[in-house]
């Protein structure tokens, strides 16, 4: 599945810049956000497909992030991927709406999968509509 549109949100720059290449790579729409706040202005300007968010990030935390996403754009998939595994961070991001709770560094070719299934399901929520 290519031609998703995919936002990338983690504060680490080298990370966002690895994984975006990675993601285009295969054929990904992909946008950056350094952070929290610069995400939800991200999702005010477009809906994408799939989200990748770091949880632990300097501006906002990543959950109250999450859970912006869901209220403004219930049928966005958001993805949790984090280098600081937390049970509770976990139980409240699935809770909360997450597709999934991943830990960094996390296999290219799951993440690739995750993604692309995250997307197909935000797409068949918005009736098959693209980003």
């Amino acid at each position: 599945m290519t031609g998703l549109g995919v936002l990338l949100v983690d504060d680490e720059r080298e990370f966002t810049t690895a994984l975006a290449k990675v993601l285009r790579r295969r054929g990904f729409e992909v946008t950056v956000a350094e952070g929290g706040e610069a995400a939800l202005g991200r999702v005010a300007e477009r809906a994408f497909d799939a989200v990748v968010l770091d949880v632990k990030m300097p501006d906002r935390d990543g959950l109250d992030v999450l859970s912006e996403i869901k209220r403004r754009s219930p049928a966005t998939e958001v993805i949790l991927l984090t280098g600081h595994r937390s049970v509770v961070d976990e139980r409240d991001g699935l809770r909360t709406g997450a597709a999934a709770y991943l830990l960094k560094p996390h296999p290219i070719p799951d993440l690739v999968a995750r993604i692309e299934a995250a997307a197909a399901r935000s797409r068949a929520a918005r009736g098959g509509g693209g980003a």
